[in-house]
């Protein structure tokens, strides 16, 4: 079979690309085999058969991922990164340190603002409100005070709680998908 000058570049390229994988001269055949292939039966089907692979560094990094191949710099580069991820070492940081309270203390007030705007009257033009301390004492009623504080203390919480787990569950993928090839 005869190729094209734009197939030959083509296969040209991908041979240049596969050279910064960890592959073997025969594997390097093999894929360049394939693609003759391709293009043969697309000549055959009348189609112009280099459409359908892509560019070449996308035909590489695609057959290298289906493959589990590893570029060669990149294996160096990941020899050369610790084991251990720098900012989760053990060593606790300010703000590591101060993230979760901080959270905590900024949703309790935000809820507190809302309900005294919502479910009081604590905010109605012509009343007084310099007697009234938005932390804990929003309206005259003790149960009311007592049952806000609870609902926005849970509610806290449970925001706290909840960014505590989806940011350990972040790390814990960025961890697995940086050695691994997902397929």
């Amino acid at each position: 079979m005869s190729l094209s000058y734009e197939e030959e570049q083509f296969i040209a390229s991908v041979r240049r690309e596969l050279k910064r994988y960890d592959i073997t001269s025969s594997q390097m055949d093999e894929v360049e085999e394939q693609i003759q292939e391709h293009l043969e039966a697309s000549r055959e089907h009348g189609e112009y058969g280099l459409e359908d692979l892509g560019s070449p560094n996308m035909y590489v990094r695609d057959y290298a991922e289906v493959q589990g191949l590893v570029r060669v710099q990149d294996a160096r580069d990941l020899e050369s990164v610790p084991k251990e991820p720098g900012p989760r070492s053990g060593r606790l940081s300010v703000w590591g340190f101060l993230k979760y309270p901080l959270v905590f203390t900024v949703v309790y007030i935000i809820c507190q603002l809302l309900f005294s705007f919502s479910l009081t009257t604590a905010w109605v033009k012509g009343y007084e409100i310099t007697s009234f301390n938005l932390l804990y004492r929003i309206s005259d009623q003790m149960w009311w005070n007592m049952m806000l504080i609870v609902f926005s203390l849970s509610i806290s919480a449970l925001v706290t709680i909840l960014v505590y787990v989806f940011g350990k569950r972040k790390y814990r993928r960025s961890l697995f998908t940086e050695g691994e090839s997902v397929l």
